[in-house]
């Protein structure tokens, strides 16, 4: 949640304040849903728009990605030609929804179906992005 909240804010505290809201918003919708097959994916698409919202509210524009902030990445293995500072650099200058879509499936673990419900596209929108975003990066680190 922080690493979606983060990517739009690109401040922690105002993270936390785009995670509680979200939270908010949820605890205030749950009654009103009759049936959620994938609370997750509900969840997330809740906190995907408080963001939006929030970025929109205070006109500021996406700035890199800053991925030392971002829990969770002590998992990755640079014993190949790739170091970590390639791979921050190549998601920071990843357009958002494509970051987002790379974030989301690599890093939160979310299937296919449930990116495309979080983020309101077409799944086939999503896994267009994905490939394509994955075969620049395969260009791009060759």
């Amino acid at each position: 949640m922080y690493r979606i909240a983060y990517s739009y804010t690109h401040c922690s505290e105002d993270a936390l304040d785009v995670i509680q809201d979200s939270f908010q918003k949820a605890l205030m919708d749950f009654s009103k849903v009759k049936k959620i097959d994938h609370f997750q994916a509900w969840f997330y698409k809740i906190l995907v728009r408080t963001a939006i919202d929030y970025w929109r509210k205070n006109k500021r524009m996406p700035l890199n990605f800053e991925l030392e902030d971002c829990p969770g990445l002590e998992f990755i293995d640079c014993q190949n030609d790739v170091s970590y500072m390639e791979l921050r650099e190549l998601l920071s200058q990843t357009p958002s929804p494509e970051r987002e879509i790379i974030i989301l499936k690599f890093f939160e673990g979310f299937t296919l179906k449930e990116i495309a419900q979080i983020l309101n596209l077409n799944e086939n929108t999503v896994k267009t992005k994905m490939y394509r975003s994955l075969d620049n990066y395969k260009e791009i680190l060759k």
